[in-house]
């Protein structure tokens, strides 16, 4: 496949990013023990870790790398030749992506060993989720590159998607404590049906509403990308 080529290219590029690194592999871990104090049970310390992986290590590492590969030229060279546009945006993912999967897989497994936590008796929740998230992450990069001018500004341009996300999902703190009609708001922010489908992986709950929200994302961030997504350095 012509994107598996494009991707590890960018491999190498990836290990050698530091802020990259640090945020796909790192900080999470560091956010352990402000999952662990919200909630000690295994359960919403995977979900939450899967969570953080997708908001730093798909959807930040990706603003900052379709940024840099669009001032260095680099994605106007590649949709010059035979490559479609869907397979230089997937090629230029495939790191972030595989490297979030990895550690999703060992968030899961570390976690299990440490608190004995249960296998889902749900997986295809989990999957759906977690496959859902990177979808959804993936695309809402991509438009968030389109306002980005540096890859120095993704901090700033990525901010309010990251903000709502630790802070309005349920990711921080349950959203049953909140006001029930900001509660009810919070609902379609993007992470929110992904931590829903990955908590229904364990345990009963509602499944067609976030899988609803969900796919409006995806539809939304297919649209926009087409739309606003920049192949030309801001120059």
């Amino acid at each position: 496949m012509r994107a598996v080529a494009v991707g590890q290219a960018e491999l190498k590029l990836f290990w050698r990013n530091r802020t990259a690194l640090f945020n796909s592999l790192l900080l999470p871990l560091l956010l352990v023990p402000v999952l662990i104090s919200v909630d000690a049970d295994g359960v919403p310390l995977v979900v939450g870790l899967i969570g953080f992986a997708l908001l730093m290590a798909v959807y930040y590492n990706l603003v900052t790398t379709f940024v840099a590969r669009r001032e260095e030229l680099v994605l106007k060279r590649l949709r010059v030749g035979e490559l479609t546009d869907p397979e230089i945006l997937l090629g230029a993912s495939l790191p972030s992506v595989v490297v979030a999967l990895g550690q999703m897989v060992l968030y899961c497994v570390v976690v299990g060993v440490i608190t004995g936590v249960e296998l889902p008796s749900r997986p295809w929740f989990l999957l759906l989720g977690v496959l859902g998230g990177v979808a959804v992450f993936t695309l809402l990069a991509a438009v968030s590159s389109a306002f980005t001018r540096t890859v120095e500004m993704a901090q700033a341009t990525s901010l309010p998607i990251l903000m709502a996300c630790l802070f309005g999902s349920g990711l921080m703190f349950p959203l049953s404590a909140l006001p029930e009609g900001l509660a009810a708001v919070l609902e379609y922010l993007p992470l929110t049906p992904v931590l829903e489908l990955l908590r229904a992986g364990w345990a009963d709950g509602p499944v067609l509403q976030p899988l609803i929200v969900l796919a409006v994302w995806i539809v939304l961030g297919t649209y926009a990308v087409q739309r606003w997504f920049r192949w030309d350095p801001r120059r």
